[in-house]
């Protein structure tokens, strides 16, 4: 049973909304408030609320500062809230922490106190512990790290935070075909679902296990086990046909990348 809710956020007005949404899905339950950083270090420290719903960007102290204060072993389970879409495609990157983007519907704050109220309810504290350590390090928020995780292989994509309207939706990369440019967006491809991301291609293959993924045109990226094979084109180009029965244009200056990729060279 949940007793007490933390709600952080600087602007009252976001505070009130989420302690009316709180009390609609547990009405038992203390509220407390905190309007800063510091002011909720104090209470999570003093008060252990059973559950924060924490706000990212605040004056003295970020959220992210809040959990490195608190300390990721003594945090309760936390529902993160920004209005920035990059916060939360980074927490999404690393773990399935659930996140609130501004603006969020009553449907959505439902969908995620299910969830957080599931990880109190099943004492899953290390496994919040864990979450908590990988975001900090992801946001830079721990300092500087050791020369030997410096080192270590890079940690790969695995899913990308898509908005749709009013929903937020994890795209799960294992599921995805294929990607293309299209302006400053990248449409991805998965079966027979289309997803647009606000951001370039170049961008987001930086991102991408090129185990996985190679780039096959300047508009197209394709998940190399959704290939199937290669045909002639004009002008020296080639088309790669994917198991689906997609056709797409190799261009020139990565046929041989192509070529050798799929012979197992590189």
């Amino acid at each position: 049973m949940i007793e007490r809710v933390l709600i952080v956020d600087d602007e009252p007005l976001a505070r009130e909304r989420l302690a009316t949404l709180v009390r609609a899905h547990a009405p038992e339950a203390a509220i407390r408030e905190a309007g800063n950083g510091a002011a909720a270090i104090e209470c999570i420290q003093g008060w252990a609320p059973d559950i924060v719903l924490l706000d990212i960007q605040m004056p003295a102290g970020t959220g992210f500062e809040v959990v490195e204060s608190v300390g990721v072993e003594k945090m309760p389970p936390t529902v993160f809230i920004t209005a920035h879409d990059e916060f939360a495609i980074r927490a999404f990157d690393v773990a399935a922490v659930d996140y609130l983007l501004k603006p969020f519907d009553d449907d959505r704050f439902a969908a995620a106190w299910q969830r957080v109220s599931a990880r109190h309810g099943t004492g899953e504290l290390v496994a919040q512990a864990r979450v908590m350590s990988n975001l900090l390090s992801s946001a830079g928020a721990t300092g500087s790290r050791s020369s030997a995780s410096s080192n270590a292989a890079p940690a790969w994509t695995d899913r990308l935070v898509v908005k749709q309207d009013q929903r937020t939706i994890v795209v799960m990369l294992s599921d995805v075909q294929w990607m293309e440019s299209d302006a400053n967006y990248v449409v991805l491809h998965s079966g027979r679902d289309r997803f647009q991301v606000r951001e370039t291609l170049t961008s987001l293959e930086s991102r991408l296990d090129p185990r996985r993924f190679m780039r096959i045109h300047r508009r197209f990226i394709v998940e190399i086990r959704a290939m199937k094979e290669l045909q002639p084109w004009f002008g020296g180009d080639q088309v790669m046909i994917l198991r689906d029965g997609t056709k797409l244009r190799v261009s020139r200056n990565y046929r041989a990348t192509v070529a050798r990729r799929l012979a197992g060279e590189i």
